[in-house]
């Protein structure tokens, strides 16, 4: 019986822990976050997948994702805990700048990136000061987001490129 339990110490000495699962939010349903979601389901992330468009979710949600249909999907972001990782790709500029602000805004998000060209980030980074964002703040953005030497305009190509940058980042706050 001693030998029984000391093997099962042993084991559970050099079971290998589990990472902590991730807080994120997905900003828009369309066709990249259709690609990504599945993506980050697959890792320690906690996925809360937020639209206004019930019919851009597709009839299977991956498991350890919580689809969210909003008419005030602005609002949505209150309710993301502190150190969420905050994703915007909606179809909408106009939405994209309100969630941009509101994210900024709060602070306390861990990663934010938003889907987007130089050109949108440096009109966005216009706006937000002109709203009276401080420069502190809107350098947190990431936009263009993903990592930029997984390049590729398909859905996939960019879902991959994202959630690659999302676990950078994850794995460089663990070190």
């Amino acid at each position: 019986l001693n030998a029984v339990l000391a093997a099962i110490a042993i084991l559970l000495l050099f079971e290998p822990l589990q990472p902590a699962r991730v807080p994120d939010a997905v900003l828009g349903a369309g066709h990249v976050g259709r690609a990504l979601v599945p993506l980050l389901a697959g890792l320690p992330c906690r996925v809360r997948w937020i639209d206004a468009r019930a019919a851009e979710f597709p009839a299977q949600i991956p498991a350890g994702v919580e689809a969210v249909v909003s008419d005030e999907v602005v609002d949505e972001v209150d309710e993301l805990p502190p150190g969420s990782y905050c994703i915007v790709m909606t179809h909408d500029h106009q939405l994209d700048l309100q969630l941009a602000e509101r994210i900024l805004r709060r602070g306390d998000f861990a990663y934010f990136g938003l889907i987007g060209s130089r050109s949108k980030r440096a009109r966005f980074e216009h706006r937000l000061r002109e709203r009276g964002l401080a420069e502190e703040r809107i350098a947190r953005m990431r936009c263009p987001l993903g990592l930029p030497e997984v390049r590729g305009k398909l859905p996939l190509e960019i879902a991959v490129a994202v959630a690659a940058e999302v676990i950078a980042t994850y794995n460089a706050e663990a070190e």
